[in-house]
């Protein structure tokens, strides 16, 4: 009895696992496929951007993850690196790029403010429900307000230095 209840909870492991690999080699096809979407005017700017957010969010994913704040138990290089590549390296940046690049910066304060929110807001969603269903991401001590917060923040700054490099007017305006 004990036995099968063994082997019960390895397939249940394995599919687990898979369900998570699927996740993450989707989301990999999804970055690379986002990339060649960049129009070819603007490839030095997302350069920029890309680089830009990788410095921030690469900080403070190590920060949130030695502190074990949270974990990502199922990711890649799991060796060499405590947080997650994709997220840190690869889909944040890439969001980050089409969030400045089609910024709405000739809108009212109101529209700014509702693109904001709304792009950060269902990015948080969709790690909630990622943390929630899956191993890829755990909490510990994290809330999801922190996801959000963090994630304004990152944004927020790279968009600031953005503005400043390409000498924009009001640069620390939303």
């Amino acid at each position: 009895m004990v036995f099968q209840k063994i082997q019960f909870i390895d397939r249940r492991m394995i599919v687990i696992y898979s369900i998570e690999s699927i996740l993450l080699t989707g989301a990999w096809i999804s970055c690379f496929f986002a990339l060649f979407f960049i129009p070819r005017k603007k490839l030095d700017r997302a350069a920029f951007i890309f680089l830009t957010t990788q410095f921030f969010s690469w900080i403070l994913g190590l920060i949130v993850v030695q502190y074990g704040w949270l974990e990502y138990p199922v990711r890649e290089f799991s060796k060499a690196n405590a947080t997650s590549f994709l997220f840190e390296f690869l889909m944040l940046p890439i969001i980050v790029i089409y969030f400045i690049l089609n910024y709405p910066n000739h809108k009212q304060f109101k529209v700014r403010i509702l693109y904001f929110a709304a792009i950060i807001s269902a990015f948080t969603l969709i790690e909630f429900i990622i943390e929630r269903y899956t191993m890829i991401i755990k909490y510990h001590a994290w809330k999801w307000y922190w996801t959000w917060i963090s994630m304004s923040l990152v944004i927020y700054m790279v968009m600031v230095i953005y503005k400043w490099f390409y000498k924009q007017k009001r640069i620390f305006s939303i």
